[in-house]
């Protein structure tokens, strides 16, 4: 598992890969990988599915993206959320 802080910088990268889309397409629309540069981004979604805490992967991650999604929370806050502490 990685550490909150590696989280945290993850969350803050999918905070812009969302943010970015939304200028670039009026609304978040996920590439595939092989769909050009922006689609090779999306891989921090994976990276970060892959690191989340065990209990959260058991809905297909179906938790673990509402709490990413939660902007409310600070990415710090949402980093520890996803890491199960």
């Amino acid at each position: 598992m990685i550490s909150v802080k590696d989280m945290t910088d993850l969350v803050y990268v999918y905070d812009a890969y969302i943010a970015i889309n939304k200028v670039l397409f009026g609304d978040a629309m996920f590439l595939s990988f092989h769909e050009g540069n922006f689609g090779k981004i999306s891989r921090i979604c994976n990276v970060i599915q892959r690191n989340v805490a065990e209990k959260l992967k058991k809905d297909e991650c179906e938790s673990a993206w509402k709490i990413l999604d939660n902007i409310s929370l600070t990415p710090e806050d949402r980093a520890k959320k996803l890491l199960g502490k």
